[in-house]
């Protein structure tokens, strides 16, 4: 059976977005250790902007653009405990949210509830 693919929508411009885009990645990796889903983070585009610089607008439109074909979305706040940070605001990351709900797809705010979605529809 095909596993979901999932969206991890979190902060990105408030705080460092270094430290944002870590914590995309440490969730990813849960996500593919427990190889229960199949995560996409967005976030990866930190990495190409610093290689080919797009304007922000072009990347949020291909965030939007990939929404669509996702099964649901994962909502993290970043978080990074050893620096002491913790970030919930995301003005992208709620649009992202609303995106999914207007579409009536799943949004999940723990692992653990997302979990629980898939085995109930497995």
């Amino acid at each position: 059976m095909k596993k979901p693919l999932i969206y991890v929508a979190s902060p990105y411009t408030k705080g460092d977005p270094c430290i944002n885009t870590y914590v995309q990645m440490r969730v990813f990796n849960e996500l593919m250790d427990d190889g229960i889903v199949t995560p996409y983070i967005p976030l990866l585009s930190h990495y190409l902007h610093t290689a080919h610089p797009r304007p922000y607008k072009d990347w949020i439109n291909y965030d939007l653009e990939l929404i669509p074909v996702m099964d649901a979305c994962l909502r993290v706040n970043a978080d990074h405990v050893p620096m002491d940070y913790f970030i919930t605001e995301s003005s992208g990351a709620d649009d992202e949210v609303k995106l999914f709900q207007d579409l009536g797809k799943p949004v999940f705010y723990s692992v653990s509830t997302l979990y629980a979605w898939v085995e109930d529809n497995s």
